[in-house]
């Protein structure tokens, strides 16, 4: 879940922030992506209720407006595009723990063409990333920089665990980039808890480099980009700290985020598995969604789920993306989906993150 500081928008002192167990039960407000407050009329008195309770921090739901990409089916809505598999942590939820797919780079002028072809067709966002820590790509600052040249890619994600978001590289995003939002996998509130998350981490540097980025960045009234999102994910390691956590963040970032466990089939997962209830698998959101994922080696998949190419539409270095995504293998996975069968399918019928 996401949520803002609601007195950047409105005049609220003294304001309440309620402990995560019941904001995750509160109506959401839309935002635009660029988190103005999209509410209709309907939603009035609703905010003008937040306001009246004093509640300063809420949960959003972003939206994308004039959005012509919600229906179109031959071509991805959404795409994360792996620059990278390699990563310098080895947090234990994370599925790159169960990978088997060889730790690579996408070449530069694969990544390049890929562009050139999205940009052509135009999406809805672009994040550059899916497993892997993208400022360990060589080229990192060639490919961003050529992406913002770019006019169609809509929002622009990175994503970092910030050991590598040092000042050098956060002055590169902030002023020669065209990065909309910037994730930061903050993880904890206390050492003890965040080398429980990633042994092998550096709490001390993550979070110096935190605080240089608010600091050059500035915190202020007014959102602006890149906008920064505080991420944390709740599990059993941390579920402890996160009313401290968005204690700490609230004012400072853009957006705070809980993030729920996913990939519960990984087996080290299973207290997500306890964090909601789900109906039996028929349909599935991600096919839904419309969302692509390009890896690293070049495969297509539809699902994140599918870390390792277990759904592969095909491979970027074979055949265009609009080829891929017009397959014989993305039609049977669509028919499916439509028929609320995907249960047939042997690698879906496994999943426990169908409804996410």
């Amino acid at each position: 879940m996401e949520f803002i500081n609601l007195s950047k928008h409105y005049n609220i002192k003294n304001g309440v922030i309620h402990p995560f167990s019941k904001l995750r039960t509160m109506k959401p407000i839309i935002t635009s992506q660029q988190l103005d407050i999209l509410n209709d009329e309907n939603d009035d008195a609703y905010i003008k209720w937040l306001i009246d309770q004093k509640i300063t921090v809420v949960p959003i739901r972003r939206v994308s407006l004039g959005n012509s990409f919600i229906h179109r089916i031959e071509f991805p809505r959404r795409i994360l595009f792996e620059m990278t598999n390699k990563c310098n942590y080895q947090c234990k939820m994370c599925p790159r723990q169960k990978m088997s797919r060889p730790e690579m780079d996408m070449p530069t002028s694969s990544y390049y063409r890929v562009i050139d072809e999205i940009e052509e067709y135009g999406i809805e966002g672009l994040w550059l990333y899916h497993l892997g820590e993208s400022l360990l790509h060589p080229d990192f600052k060639k490919i961003v920089e050529y992406i913002s040249t770019k006019k169609k890619l809509g929002t622009i994600w990175m994503s970092t665990n910030g050991i590598l978001f040092h000042e050098n590289n956060i002055n590169f995003v902030i002023q020669k980039s065209n990065i909309d939002y910037i994730n930061i996998s903050v993880h904890a509130v206390t050492k003890e808890t965040y080398n429980k998350v990633i042994p092998a981490g550096n709490f001390d540097i993550v979070q110096t480099n935190l605080m240089k980025f608010y600091e050059i960045k500035g915190n202020g009234h007014a959102y602006k980009r890149p906008f920064l999102h505080c991420q944390m994910i709740e599990q059993e390691t941390t579920k402890h700290e996160v009313d401290e956590f968005i204690k700490m963040h609230y004012n400072k970032a853009d957006i705070v985020s809980i993030n729920m466990l996913e990939y519960i089939n990984i087996g080290n997962n299973s207290f997500g598995l306890l964090q909601r209830k789900r109906k039996p698998l028929t349909s599935c959101t991600r096919v839904t969604r419309n969302d692509c994922f390009i890896f690293s080696n070049g495969d297509v998949t539809l699902c994140d789920a599918a870390f390792n190419a277990e759904i592969c539409l095909g491979n970027i270095n074979e055949k265009s993306l609009y080829e891929i995504w017009n397959g014989i293998e993305r039609k049977r996975i669509l028919e499916l989906n439509e028929k609320g069968e995907m249960f047939k399918n042997h690698f879906c019928r496994q999943c426990t993150d169908y409804d996410i």
